[in-house]
């Protein structure tokens, strides 16, 4: 595939101390975000409670019977408790239980334990890690905007200290409103520093490098991830293990100081003194030779007009929706442009209903250890554990094989993994937590797999509008995860399982009406996607496939 003229001069300048510096900086980042994207685990988890009764209260008991087996069981209902009414009547009245003890052996001190989020507020933990996701709902589509209007770096550095400044104040609030407030400002900022810091890695990265470093990208998730797990076991007080972690932000902000900005953001916004001055300093640390200043010059105005086109397209787009009312309608207009013609809308749909179920079932594997495991800790280490392959393999599988296959394969391979859970007895916990490390390896691969897969469906008039609405449609998934297994869970232990095993289930069959990508040209327009015999076939070349996958 041709390159641009700024990947020629990626090329030119290598790869050393420069990129490396970005590269480690981003990386380290995205490590910094696991422990709050999935701060419901350890911060806000089920924790066994009974109430504490006054001198005149006693506990409601209910004996269960098995019908099958005629075996009992008795039910402790430690929400209320019965006391002898005061009325002339006499008899007993059920009153709700005002104090709890709580079971301290797992966890010293918890979100859910501080702020009693029991009983008739059992809600509210789930509440507490969705709050988290729906500032991503929101922040998600002002990271384009803001990076692309303020720049790489900037959006970076601000992100990233507002990130830990509020991390780190949030340990200590003493109100649960005001903790959930600071979620959602945390999961606002969260799309905005690390699609920011991706795009900023990427755009210094030489062309031949981008799969590899795409992938040192994904890895440091799945590191953080057993990190968090390990954290979580030797710190069991949340203020504190939630200062422990959030603390380790600030060490990023000496190497913020050493980075440069995106010459290629410089170059196209015409910040040419500036860029020149990031590209010598990209030379002298990678010890390689720049063209002379004119040629340099002359280079840079070359790639601020292959972008040219795309700025009047901009201009033009701004002019037309100047004022809300002309805003709202143009907006509404271009997201009905993506249900216009018949293969663009069967794409849309699928796409949109993949990626809501697919954040569905990764983030309620990585939140169920309460139904999966009875050692919260090593079930985190472990899930950990088994994204590593997912990011590491993906690569070269869909490179030989292509898109639709290899996606169809993972998506019900963790389905049929995860719903078996649902029919094994919780006696046998080495296999079930065998099948859910599966579910969740296939899963998560297949999660990575979907935006390349995606990216190559849409069109290119329409692509970066249909990934942008199709990432809400997954914080819809994401939010809901939670209420699944924290809610529903407890309640009916299988149907986690079941639901998460369904929805991959239909996820993979959603995928076989879509095509295959692999050797096809992208389409520009609406119009090739709908006649793809007026597109050249295009001969697949393996490393050009590779990097696709993270570019």
């Amino acid at each position: 595939m041709p390159s641009s003229k700024f990947d020629e001069l990626l090329a030119r300048l290598g790869t050393g101390r420069w990129n490396y510096l970005c590269f480690l900086a981003v990386a380290y980042w995205n490590m910094h975000l696991v422990p709050h994207t999935l701060a419901g685990a350890f911060l806000a988890p089920k924790v066994d409670y009974t109430c504490h009764l006054p001198e005149e209260g006693y506990t409601i008991t209910s004996t269960l019977v098995n019908e099958a087996d005629g075996s009992r069981s008795n039910d402790t209902n430690h929400c209320e408790y019965f006391a002898k009414s005061t009325d002339n009547g006499g008899g007993f009245v059920t009153h709700p239980c005002k104090s709890w003890v709580y079971d301290n052996s797992t966890y010293t001190s918890t979100i859910t334990s501080e702020f009693d989020l029991i009983c008739p507020y059992n809600y509210l933990r789930a509440t507490y890690q969705s709050m988290y996701m729906f500032g991503t709902f929101v922040g998600a589509p002002l990271n384009g905007i803001l990076s692309d209007r303020y720049g790489r770096k900037t959006m970076l550095s601000i992100g990233t200290t507002l990130f830990a400044l509020i991390a780190i104040g949030s340990s200590w609030i003493p109100d649960f409103s005001a903790i959930l407030v600071s979620r959602f400002l945390l999961g606002l900022l969260h799309p905005v520093v690390i699609q920011t810091g991706y795009i900023l890695a990427m755009e210094v990265c030489e062309p031949r490098h981008r799969s590899v470093v795409g992938i040192i990208l994904a890895l440091p998730w799945a590191i953080a991830t057993m990190l968090w797990g390990g954290v979580a076991y030797f710190i069991r007080d949340w203020r504190w293990l939630q200062t422990a972690v959030s603390l380790s932000g600030i060490l990023i902000s000496p190497v913020l100081w050493f980075m440069d900005e995106s010459p290629r953001w410089l170059i196209v916004e015409g910040k040419f003194e500036r860029a020149n001055k990031v590209l010598r300093r990209a030379a002298r640390w990678n010890k390689v030779t720049l063209p002379p200043q004119e040629e340099l010059n002359a280079l840079m105005r070359t790639i601020q007009g292959e972008s040219a086109f795309a700025k009047q397209q901009a201009v033009q787009d701004q002019q037309e929706t100047s004022g809300c009312r002309q805003k709202s309608l143009y907006y509404i207009k271009r997201l009905f442009i993506l249900f216009r013609t018949p293969k663009l809308r069967k794409i849309t749909i699928i796409v949109y209903l993949k990626f809501l179920l697919v954040n569905l079932v990764f983030y309620g594997l990585a939140l169920n250890a309460v139904n999966y495991s009875a050692d919260p800790f090593v079930y985190m280490v472990l899930g950990g554990l088994a994204e590593v392959p997912a990011y590491t393999v993906t690569a070269p599988i869909v490179a030989a094989f292509g898109r639709r296959v290899p996606s169809i394969l993972l998506y019900l391979l963790s389905g049929a993994s995860i719903f078996a859970v649902s029919f094994i007895s919780p006696s046998l916990s080495w296999l079930v937590m065998t099948l859910a490390m599966v579910g969740k390896m296939c899963i998560s691969a297949a999660f990575q797999l979907l935006y390349l897969y995606c990216t190559e469906l849409f069109p290119t008039e329409v692509r970066l509008q249909a990934l942008g609405s199709a990432t809400i449609a997954s914080r819809i998934g994401s939010m809901t995860s939670p209420f699944i297994t924290e809610l529903l869970g407890p309640l009916y232990p299988r149907a986690p399982s079941i639901l998460f095993g369904i929805s991959a289930f239909v996820a993979g069959i959603a995928t076989i009406p879509l095509h295959e990508t692999l050797g096809r040209p992208l389409p520009d327009t609406i119009t090739e996607l709908e006649n793809p015999e007026i597109q050249e076939p295009e001969e697949p070349d393996e490393e050009t496939e590779m990097s696709k996958l993270r570019a």
